[in-house]
């Protein structure tokens, strides 16, 4: 380096940015009183609910519609395994069936909130969610399956394809979080 320009300020130009249209700049005070912008998109309006809410709202159905799947699939089979788990808890046997999906909409709800949570950012095509859910979901069963097979009973294996179409639909449900969430356009304008 040059000892000429040890001791001496450089004078950088600064960039000034120029509002774009629909937004709104505000000065605002820095620590040393210097006066900065902050840039708030006015024409933009807020969600109509969290993220999290929408995603435990469609997560909700969306379990429940899972465990429908593979229940109307495999009928003699699931009805026999909530029949033994009510028998395990003591719950009257009226109740079992409808006490599963509760269980299968409360752990959809879960999972829905956490997925919409992490998916929060991609706001702006339904499509692309439905996809990166498909993908996620279905190879997420994928490995689930590949280790009960690997390390369990193998109880989830003969029963794949049931499960994977479940999962596929849990998936496409899931996906509306997006529009329950989002206002319309029309309204956006009307702003």
């Amino acid at each position: 380096m040059n000892p000429a320009y040890e001791d001496e300020e450089i004078p950088l130009p600064l960039l000034q940015s120029r509002a774009l249209p629909g937004h709104r700049m505000t000065p605002i005070e820095a620590e040393d009183d210097m006066p900065l912008r902050r840039d708030y998109r006015s024409g933009r309006s807020a969600d109509r609910m969290r993220p999290g809410t929408a995603g435990a709202l469609t997560g909700l159905v969306a379990g429940a519609a899972g465990l429908g799947v593979v229940h109307a699939m495999h009928l003699p089979r699931i009805s026999a395994g909530i029949a033994r788990l009510g028998e395990r808890l003591a719950l009257p046997a009226d109740a079992t069936v409808p006490l599963a999906y509760l269980a299968a909409a409360l752990g959809g709800a879960l999972v829905g909130a956490a997925f919409a949570g992490v998916t929060k950012h991609l706001r702006r095509s339904f499509a692309a969610l439905v996809v990166w859910a498909l993908v996620f979901f279905v190879s997420l069963t994928m490995l689930v399956l590949a280790g009960s097979a690997a390390y369990g009973h193998g109880l989830g294996v003969s029963m794949a394809p049931a499960i994977l179409l479940a999962s596929a639909v849990y998936a496409f449900i899931v996906s509306f979080q997006l529009p329950l969430r989002r206002r319309a356009r029309h309204a956006r304008q009307a702003e």
